[in-house]
């Protein structure tokens, strides 16, 4: 046991020191607070993102609070993934391609059983991404000019879920979130030209977010004869204002090449305000066939629309995401034991469809996602701890009106060890 704890203190520390390294690249990370993680967990992502309704797995599912509640009474779960990409990204004016990879961790969970009643789960996961690099050339008025747009960091977020389950059959769970992080973002006309003329301006926006977030699930599950069961999930979470303090510096310097400040034109030191979040409403069904085969279907949607970053609207509109997901388990979702290997495998698969809350071009186009995905969840012999694998194929955006298409893969893999408290093994 203490080897044990030994392991989920190391990784623990190194999940820390990661955390923020190789976080995901894009484009359209320059609006809002970024790329939004819906989904971190591997098993979930393997199934097109589907959350709200899956049966147990010896696992912890924190992205609808209520289902904690399936963790067993006696079981501790440490859930600790990372995933990494390929993203080929194109535009039509010049034709282009570029090709970027990546690697993050996308998440650290603990779950376990207060009571019979009472089930909780803390982790530590990102929540928002801003990385971007976009450079831009006119020659208006014959004066050849870059206009340059960079951005860095992102918002992280420490969640503490509980379960209740009051009545046989039904869940109920809420999750408090405190949500931290700092964006960098910079905006800046480089002019070409040698004379010094010319001034280049900069502007350089530091912002800081630190509040709390609450969210809130339930799961309903009805039983038939023959081992089927219909389960029903819904989940709420309030549009919140994040407290927020934003650091503004404009400053002009020379076209010649020099970094140095000739100017400044404004700044503003730890200015106070808000970053919105949308109100998210979802639903999900799912069907389980002797605890064996399940499908199921999420709908998720996100009112960005009136959210609002220091007061002002940034291109955003009300998003809306759909997953659809199947997994099958020959020896079933719960049981540990198995014959042969394969047994104990569970495959996985799914499609998601997501519009974004990015609206691009004057608010004309609609940035979506579409992709496919596989997974397997691979056992350890006599033993409830597994190891989860998942492939994502994708696009997003679009090549009209000269925007961004992406295309991309991603591979995850999780580690998800499972031990029972007070329970001395009967095996080494």
């Amino acid at each position: 046991m203490l080897k044990k704890i030994s392991l989920l203190l190391f990784l623990t520390l190194v999940s820390f020191t990661i955390f923020s390294q190789g976080r995901v690249g894009s484009p359209y990370t320059r609006y809002g607070i970024g790329d939004i993680y819906s989904c971190t967990s591997v098993r979930n992502l393997s199934l097109g993102g589907l959350s709200y309704t899956l049966p147990y797995n010896n696992d912890i599912n924190f992205i609808n609070p209520a289902a904690t509640g399936q963790i067993d009474t006696l079981t501790f779960i440490f859930d600790f993934g990372m995933n990494g990409g390929v993203r080929k990204y194109s535009i039509l004016e010049p034709e282009a391609n570029h090709i970027k990879s990546d690697f993050q961790l996308t998440h650290l969970l603990f779950g376990f059983s207060v009571s019979k009643w009472w089930k909780t789960s803390i982790g530590l996961l990102p929540y928002s991404n801003v990385s971007y690099l976009i450079r831009a050339n006119d020659t208006l008025l014959n004066v050849n000019k870059d206009y340059l747009y960079s951005g860095n960091g992102g918002v992280n977020k420490v969640f503490w879920n509980n379960s209740f389950t009051p009545i046989k059959n039904m869940s109920l769970g809420i999750n408090v979130s405190y949500l931290f992080g700092k964006i960098y973002q910079s905006n800046a006309i480089d002019f070409d030209d040698d004379s010094g003329a010319y001034l280049n301006i900069v502007e350089q926006n530091t912002i800081r977010i630190s509040d709390f977030a609450i969210d809130a699930g339930l799961n309903y599950t009805i039983n038939f004869k023959s081992d089927n069961s219909l389960i029903l999930g819904f989940v709420y979470g309030h549009n919140s204002e994040l407290d927020s303090q934003r650091s503004t510096i404009v400053y002009n310097t020379l076209s010649t090449g020099s970094s140095a400040i000739v100017d400044t034109v404004y700044q503003s030191d730890k200015e106070d305000g808000t970053v919105g979040l949308p109100r998210k409403t979802g639903f999900g069904v799912g069907f389980n066939h002797n605890n064996k085969f399940f499908v199921g279907m999420d709908y998720t949607i996100f009112n960005w629309q009136n959210s609002k970053h220091f007061g002002i609207s940034d291109s955003l509109s009300n998003g809306m995401d759909l997953s659809f997901g199947i997994e099958y388990k020959p020896n079933g979702f719960n049981e540990v034991s198995y014959n042969k290997f394969w047994e104990g495998v569970s495959y996985r698969g799914g499609v998601h469809f997501n519009n974004t809350y990015f609206a691009l071009a004057s608010g004309e186009t609609l940035i979506s996602d579409f992709g496919i995905s596989f997974g397997l969840g691979l056992p350890m012999k006599r033993s409830k701890t597994s190891y989860n694998l998942s492939l994502q194929l994708g696009q997003r955006g679009t090549l009209e009106n000269n925007l961004i298409k992406e295309n991309y893969a991603i591979f995850g893999v999780s580690f998800n060890i499972a031990d029972m408290w007070f329970v001395k093994s009967k095996y080494d």
